[in-house]
Formats: C-alpha cells, sequence, structure tokens
C-alpha cells in the first residue's frame, strides 16, 4: 500500500468514528435531559403540595359530639371511605382544604393543626380527628 491509500483509508474511518462518537454523546445528553426533566417534574410537584395524601391517610372521626351520632369518613390511597365503603376516588386536596362529592353533595374540609374542620354540608361546626390507618389495609 502506497501513503496516498493509507491516507485515503484513513479519511474513510475517521469521519465513521467521529460520527459514532457524536451520536453517543447526543444519546448521553438526550438521556441525561429527559432524566432531568423526570426528576424535576416529581421534585416541583411535590415542592408545590405542602402537604402530601399519605399525611391526611386515616380514619377521621367527628370529635365533641355523642359517640353514636358521630360522623366518620376515610383518606387512603384509593379514595374516600364512608361507612367502609368506597364512595368516590376523585378528591381534591391543595395542603389545607380537603373537598369531594358524596351522593351530589359536596363536602369540604379545612386542615388546622392535625384536624379538619367541616365547612360543607354547614349542619353545625364539626372537628374531626385522625387516627393513622396501616397502608397494608388498602
Amino acid at each position: 500500500m502506497d501513503k496516498a491509500q493509507l491516507s485515503q483509508d484513513n479519511m474513510t474511518t475517521q469521519p465513521t468514528k467521529r460520527s459514532h462518537v457524536i451520536m453517543l454523546l447526543c444519546l448521553l445528553i438526550g438521556g441525561l435531559v429527559l432524566a432531568g426533566v423526570f426528576v424535576s417534574k416529581h421534585s416541583l410537584s411535590n415542592l408545590f403540595q405542602p402537604a402530601s395524601s399519605v399525611g391526611i391517610y386515616g380514619h377521621w372521626q367527628e370529635h365533641d359530639v355523642a359517640k353514636y351520632a358521630a360522623d366518620s369518613f376515610e383518606i387512603g390511597p384509593l379514595g374516600i371511605y364512608h361507612q367502609n365503603r368506597l364512595v368516590t376516588t376523585t378528591y381534591e386536596w391543595d395542603g389545607q382544604t380537603l373537598s369531594y362529592r358524596l351522593g351530589g353533595e359536596l363536602y369540604s374540609y379545612i386542615y388546622v393543626k392535625n384536624t379538619f374542620i367541616r365547612q360543607q354540608p354547614t349542619h353545625y361546626i364539626s372537628t374531626f380527628l385522625r387516627t393513622p390507618l396501616s397502608l397494608n389495609q388498602f
């Protein structure tokens, strides 16, 4: 082989090696960008939720009323339970206010110092205290 042919062979293999390196770098950067987007999405969602739903999971019993007349509900990973039945899988919780619909009626509570104070329906001022649940129950 002469020098001209060797230099021509080097020129054809070098762009191939270079293109492989560029492709690998692009894949690496793309993967890092996707991982960053995934992590930041979950981090930002946790940042804007002052208290997680897990913090309100439990059995909520009405306080300061006769035990036979006390209302109660449970909040779990699948939704809201009333009288041991799942009554809704959708509820809104922003870290301060819980709301859900039960039988067409809106139930709304404000979270203050580890208690829920019922805002709607407004029969009377109701305060609910929580008994934590084991997540194994669900």
